[in-house]
Formats: C-alpha cells, sequence, structure tokens
C-alpha cells in the first residue's frame, strides 16, 4: 500500500466516524459505507484507488472469524484448527495421499503443513503407509480415531459455516460462491508454479 492510499483510507475512515459518531463501528459496516460511496459517485470509476487492498484486509477479517469459531466447535474434538480439520477432511475424500500432495491440495507452504501433519500424526489422527511408487516418501490416511473425529467435526461445520456466511441471501451466497471460485482458479497455478521470479514481478518486490 502507498502512503498516499493509507492517507486517503484513514480519510474516509474518519469521514465514515464522523457520519456514524452514535452507532457501533465495525470493518464490515466500513466496507458497506465505502460501497454505497462508490454507487453514489457514478459507480466503479469512483471506487476508492486502494479498493484491491481493502478487499485483502476484508479476506484477512474474514479468515479471522471463521477461525475465531472453529476453536469453539473444534474445543471438545482435539482439533486445532481448521487446517487440521480440512487436511482430514481431505483424507476423508482423497486417501491416501503423499505428504506433498496433501499439503498442497490445502493451499499451504512446506513448513506449515509438515507441522501439521506431525502434529495429527501425534494425535493419533493420520497413520503413514509406505508408497510403492516412491520409497522415499510416505502416503497418510486416516486412522479410526481420525474418522471418527472427522466425522463429528463434520456435522458441526455446518452450522458453523451459516453463521461464516452472516445474513447474505441465497442470491448474494452464490454470488459470493462464484467469486470465490473464480478467484482460486486464478491463484492456484501461481501456488502451485512457486515461481519466485514471478511472484516477485507480480508483488513488485
Amino acid at each position: 500500500m502507498k502512503i498516499e492510499d493509507a492517507k486517503q483510507v484513514i480519510d474516509w475512515l474518519g469521514a465514515f466516524q464522523e457520519q456514524h459518531k452514535a452507532e457501533h463501528l465495525s470493518p464490515v459496516a466500513f466496507g458497506e459505507w465505502l460501497q454505497q460511496q462508490g454507487h453514489s459517485s457514478g459507480g466503479e470509476a469512483s471506487l476508492p484507488p486502494n479498493t484491491d487492498g481493502l478487499i485483502s484486509m476484508f479476506f484477512g477479517f474474514m479468515a479471522n472469524y471463521a477461525a475465531y469459531y472453529a476453536r469453539r466447535v473444534f474445543r471438545h474434538l482435539d482439533l486445532y484448527s481448521l487446517t487440521d480439520w480440512a487436511f482430514l477432511a481431505t483424507l476423508e475424500q482423497e486417501a491416501p495421499l503423499t505428504k506433498s500432495a496433501l499439503i498442497q491440495k490445502n493451499i499451504l507452504e512446506k513448513s506449515t503443513g509438515t507441522e501439521v501433519l506431525k502434529r495429527l500424526k501425534k494425535q493419533g489422527h493420520i497413520e503413514e503407509l509406505p508408497n510403492p511408487e516412491d520409497r522415499r516418501a510416505k502416503l497418510v490416511r486416516l486412522s479410526d480415531r481420525g474418522r471418527k473425529v472427522v466425522a463429528e467435526a463434520n456435522a458441526r461445520i455446518m452450522p458453523m459455516g451459516e453463521v461464516v456466511t452472516g445474513d447474505l441471501t441465497t442470491a448474494e451466497k452464490q454470488q459470493l460462491l462464484a467469486l470465490l471460485q473464480k478467484l482460486h482458479q486464478f491463484h492456484q497455478p501461481i501456488f502451485e508454479g512457486a515461481d519466485e521470479r514471478k511472484l516477485q514481478n507480480m508483488l513488485k518486490l
């Protein structure tokens, strides 16, 4: 984010707070207010210059909200996070998998994914077995304990998902899902390619 853009965001935040002095302020309300400013001023051309940065910020907020709810949902299931559940749910559908394939399917870097696998193995949720195609690599699959835990977690994920999507209408949920799938299709090959030079150019580093 450029300094000029950051100053602009602060100015907008000040204007937002000035208009809503007596109300409870939240990041969601601020985002809705910014969107209204764009519509009232003629649409897309008048969107804030740092719209992309704000979208990224709200993605971060949503990930934090989901993690906040998940800690409570999984509190009694011996699961640490949504990522732990995602690893088990992936193995439920596609096991056995190599460790690297499982990590990549869950959009994690190797070091982070390895720590998740160590934790799940220590808790007895997964087990390793030889890979007939590569003796140097191990396959992983759910243990009996893991199958039980993921079944219980799956039952709790549905109501949690309803909380995460909040008061969106059915049409808004469909639109959001389509947009997220479109973004996933854009980012997945970049992540899987792991081309540091290309990433540095994209991120202007």
